[in-house]
């Protein structure tokens, strides 16, 4: 769940310095007034006024009862303005704790994605401009829709494999197997392919360490989308990575949940966008999978840190100018040092919002790149494109602002100053050993 700073409350006022003009003389005096009419009166008669007693009753006591009222006064204001100081600063504490927490980014390994673009990358098609959806009849129906989808006439193909045993130096191959596969799951174990390298030194090391896989589901899919990324990492060459399903309503929010979970395991996360039949309009299908790591450990020189993914903020529809100065400030960055904006889905005065945060340099259109409007609208998966979209079209001069709907995040892509042995927290700095 997002981090809540609410529970820390407003910070104590502290209580007003008492001031001496004009109430306090006014005490003194009457004091002074009431205490020496009232010694007069209680004076005997026929006593001589002089000596200790005659000073201590019409000059000490009327002076000796202001200073008890001043100092009774003055505790209290001590007692009040210590209360307030130490509340203070237990909640600096515990705000800074909080923001630390908070402040806590995820270093992204790398990103692989799988989309109906042709013989160019995502980072060009971004460059270019054009718009890939193109009016088209689907797999089923007869009416055109304007869609991106993958142009396969025959949508289960077959799988070449091949097995060996080697005993010493001889090696019997297996005959060639065929396996029918979906079309769906050969475009997931594509989007994996860019990850390969990276995984397989991940687990290189004992099970406990290994990544963990979750896939952004519809409420009804999960089994079968389990059971195709399960399918598909064989299909690559990968070890079977334990898979869990998750509400692809989360999008980036998986993101958090992972930070609060404080997982030392690395997490790959898989969007899947995939239309059988009555594909909306606009729409695209596409694979994305982004590895991710909370930098608990050193990691083997083979795998690289592409950029930080910070805190993602999920904020209000009506209010979303708040979430952006949140995410923000979950990635420690000035306002101004925010240079690109990676915008999917519609959001409701979107540039408005972005100037009442402060963000006047991504308002502006030549500082915002819109992939939705590219390569389609990938649904649940559209932040999590965005970020490799942002990584693949290289490192910024600043920040950048992925925002998905409500859903905003900070990446800082800066892959040549970032040390990816670099230990973020107390404990151990290494793997460990080789299983």
């Amino acid at each position: 769940m997002p981090v809540d700073l609410s529970l820390a409350g407003r910070p104590s006022a502290y209580p007003r310095r008492p001031r001496f003009w004009p109430w306090w003389f006014c005490i003194w005096l009457a004091c002074n007034v009431f205490g020496v009419a009232i010694a007069m009166l209680l004076w005997p008669k026929g006593q001589p006024a002089s000596g200790g007693w005659f000073w201590f009753c019409f000059v000490g006591a009327p002076n000796g009862t202001f200073l008890i009222l001043l100092a009774i006064e003055r505790a209290g204001y001590e007692g009040l303005w210590y209360r307030a100081h130490w509340r203070n600063h237990h909640r600096s504490r515990w705000l800074t704790a909080r923001l630390r927490t908070a402040q806590k980014p995820l270093q992204v390994l790398g990103v692989g994605c799988c989309l109906p673009l042709g013989k160019q990358t995502l980072a060009d098609a971004i460059a270019a401009g054009k718009r890939l959806p193109a009016a088209q009849i689907p797999r089923t129906g007869s009416e055109l829709v304007f869609h991106a989808r993958f142009e396969d006439a025959n949508w289960m193909v077959d799988e070449p494999a091949t097995s060996g045993l080697e005993l010493g130096e001889q090696s019997i191959e297996a005959e060639q197997a065929t396996k029918q596969v979906s079309l769906l799951t050969l475009k997931i174990a594509q989007a994996l392919e860019p990850l390969k390298p990276g995984l397989l030194a991940l687990t290189s090391y004992e099970r406990v360490w290994w990544p963990q896989v979750r896939v952004l589901s519809a409420y009804g899919r999960e089994q079968a989308d389990v059971a195709r990324v399960v399918e598909a990492l064989h299909i690559a060459g990968l070890p079977p990575l334990a898979v869990q399903a998750v509400p692809a309503s989360d999008g980036l929010i998986v993101a958090d949940a992972w930070l609060d979970a404080k997982e030392t395991r690395p997490l790959l996360v898989v969007a899947i966008a995939w239309h059988e039949a009555g594909p909306p309009e606009g729409s695209a299908e596409g694979c994305v999978a982004v590895l991710l790591t909370a930098g608990y450990f050193r990691l083997p020189e083979t795998v690289k840190v592409a950029a930080l993914l910070h805190r993602p903020v999920a904020g209000l529809a009506d209010e979303v100018e708040y979430g952006f100065a949140n995410a923000a400030v979950w990635g420690k960055a000035d306002f101004a040092s925010i240079v690109r904006a990676w915008i999917t889905r519609p959001v409701d005065g979107c540039d408005k919002a972005l100037r009442r945060a402060h963000m006047d340099v991504i308002a502006k259109d030549e500082a915002q790149r819109r992939p939705d409007r590219v390569v389609g609208d990938l649904g649940d998966g559209n932040g999590w494109l965005s970020i490799a979209a942002a990584i693949e079209s290289g490192a910024a001069d600043g920040a950048q602002l992925i925002i998905d709907g409500v859903q905003s995040a900070l990446l800082h892509v800066t892959p040549a100053t970032i040390d990816n042995n670099r230990n973020t927290d107390d404990r151990p700095q290494a793997y460990p050993a080789l299983a």
